[in-house]
């Protein structure tokens, strides 16, 4: 179920699409078994953020959507459009949809497939970042949830590319986040009410084991220089921040326990 939140004067809802098991040894392939002990066994979840915020309704990120998935499929599967609904949005009324990065697990919704092929949120505009959207567009190959849900969007006429700083509203602001992805980004909403980090850490332990590589991390190096750097800010700030794939809502905070980073979950 969509879990609602207040932050400031806005509200964020955590969206889930659904869940998959974590393969450890796969996503973080540098990291040996024995490390892993005394970690709890968690799955990845799936999903987006909706903001309200400035009379704007924005929705970060879309998740796997109906199409592709990942394989073996998704466990216990929301719907990302079954979750707008319990929140009393329908997809006409998204203003604006955001996104942290172009991974295929981050796009999926986006259009509907069907002829005509067509925005989902038909009334949206779609914010990529810039980066993101120049580094995908020169690949010869990618996952075709990337060549069917985010390279459409220029050719229908929704696409809108963002750049470090630019103010989705008033209150909600994009901050570069590099590494994961060439423009991988989060969005900072109001006097750091919240802060919406993408993919920035996988897996709780990852908050304290900054140096842990995930399988993704196009630029290792910058990932985690951006993944000290941001998480050291939210920690000392105690900013509430929100990281997709730790299990739903995947909201909370950053804090420190027995002299090391952990996730305070709401």
């Amino acid at each position: 179920m969509a879990v609602r939140v207040r932050a400031g004067a806005a509200e964020i809802v955590a969206l889930r699409d659904g869940e998959h098991p974590l393969n450890r040894e796969w996503h973080f392939p540098d990291v040996p078994a024995e490390a892993w002990e005394g970690q709890d066994e968690r799955p990845l979840n799936f999903g987006g953020y909706l903001v309200l915020t400035d009379g704007k309704t924005v929705l970060v990120d879309t998740g796997w959507g109906p199409y592709l998935g990942p394989p073996g499929g998704l466990a216990a599967p929301a719907g990302l459009l079954s979750e707008l609904a319990s929140a009393g949005v329908t997809p006409d009324d998204v203003d604006l949809v955001v996104f942290t990065h172009l991974h295929p697990d981050h796009v999926g919704w986006n259009l509907v497939l069907e002829e005509p092929v067509r925005p989902r949120f038909g009334n949206a505009r779609y914010l990529v970042p810039r980066a993101d959207w120049e580094h995908y567009r020169a690949l010869e190959q990618m996952h075709p949830n990337i060549v069917q849900q985010a390279l459409p969007l220029e050719d229908l006429g929704v696409l809108e590319l963002i750049d470090d700083g630019h103010r989705v509203t008033p209150s909600l602001r994009a901050v570069a986040l590099p590494g994961h992805t060439p423009g991988h980004t989060g969005y900072l909403l109001g006097d750091r009410d919240a802060f919406l980090l993408g993919d920035l850490a996988h897996h709780p332990v990852v908050l304290d084991e900054t140096g842990w590589v995930q399988r993704f991390d196009l630029d290792p190096e910058l990932a985690v220089a951006t993944r000290e750097l941001t998480l050291a800010r939210v920690e000392e700030d105690r900013t509430l921040v929100g990281l997709g794939h730790f299990p739903h809502p995947g909201l909370g905070h950053v804090i420190r326990k027995e002299g090391r980073r952990a996730w305070l979950p709401l």
